[in-house]
Formats: C-alpha cells, structure tokens, sequence
C-alpha cells in the first residue's frame, strides 16, 4: 500500500467522521426543536383554555341572572387575550413555514421559537392580569359588602401573591434555561456559518 492509498483512505475516514458529526447534530436540534414545539403547543392550550374558562365564569351573572352587567368588560377582555394568543400560535406557525429545511433552518426556527416563548412569557402578566384585575377592580363596587372582606382578606392577596410567584418563576426560567439554550443554538449557527 503506497501513500496515496493511505490518503485516500484517511480522507474518506475523515469525511464520513464529519458526516456522521453533522447527522448527530441535527439529530440533536430536531429533537430539541420538536420537545420546544410540544411545550409551545401545550401551554399555548392551557393559556387559551383558562382564558376562555374565566371569561365564561366572568359571564355567567350577567347572562344568566341579568344582573351585574359590567362584568361583561372582564370578560370581553379575557376573550380579547385568547383571541390575541391564538392569532399569535397561528402567526408563528406560518413564520416557521418559511424557513428551510436544513441544519441552518432548523436551528434558525429553533431561535425564532425560544425568542417567541420568552417574549410569551414576559407578556403573560399582561395576558392574565389585567383581565383578572380589571374583574377584581369592578368586585370592590358590586360585591355585596357582608362578603367584600373576602375581597380584601383572600382573593386579593391570593391573586397578588400568585401573579409574583409566577412572575418570578417566569424570570428566573427564561434566565436559567431559555436565554442559556438560545445562545447555545446561536453559537451552533455561528459554528455552521464559519464552516460553510
């Protein structure tokens, strides 16, 4: 066996080494990309399930007993926030639609979706409070004042200190977990980039 042999086999050791390196990857961003589109998917339908939820539960009196009537506003509300996550999943979809369907798209796609769950998750005080607040505003003046101290004892401070633990809970998860794994799909691309 003389060098040029050799050469030739190291090359192509050399090239199915790199190969087999670029399909682990790959392998590696499409699961990370599917588990992201699970995860999206599923708090996307709970997020949209409890809006609706509440919005029935802020139109039960006024429908069924025509009375407190201005709780149609929270309500009205809270479907506005389901409608507007909804045209957000349907906007993203579509988005991803357009990338290719390549290493590069795949982690391309994967950045678009971790910046979309952690611009979600920083707008979910908006999503969920405001609607919640707005009806907790509007008990203070049609609540039956033998039970306002419900009001102020138990509801009030549930729902403040639940919207805190959430919004912590959501800081400190984009914080320790998504902006960590956005860079590491970053770097990748940044990888790939100086390869090609």
């Amino acid at each position: 066996m003389n060098f040029d042999e050799i050469q030739l086999i190291w090359n192509s050791q050399a090239a199915t080494k790199e190969s087999l390196e670029r399909e682990s990857i790959l392998l590696a961003v499409v699961e990370k990309e599917q588990s992201l589109r699970r995860l999206t998917a599923i708090t996307d339908g709970v997020m949209i399930a409890t809006l609706l939820f509440v919005a029935v539960m802020f139109f039960r009196d006024p429908v069924l007993q025509g009375h407190d009537l201005v709780l149609i506003l929270p309500g009205i509300v809270c479907l506005a926030a389901a409608g507007w996550l909804f045209k957000w999943r349907r906007d993203r979809q579509h988005r991803h639609l357009g990338f290719e369907q390549s290493l590069r798209g795949l982690i391309d796609k994967s950045i678009d979706g971790l910046d979309d769950r952690i611009s979600q998750m920083r707008n979910f005080v908006w999503w969920f409070a405001v609607p919640n607040v707005l009806g907790l505003i509007i008990a203070l003046f049609i609540i039956d004042p033998a039970r306002r101290y419900l009001l102020y004892l138990v509801f009030g401070p549930a729902f403040a200190i639940c919207m805190g633990l959430a919004i912590w809970q959501i800081n400190r998860e984009i914080r320790s977990r998504l902006l960590p794994e956005k860079q590491r799909f970053e770097q990748l691309r940044a990888q790939i980039t100086n390869e090609q």
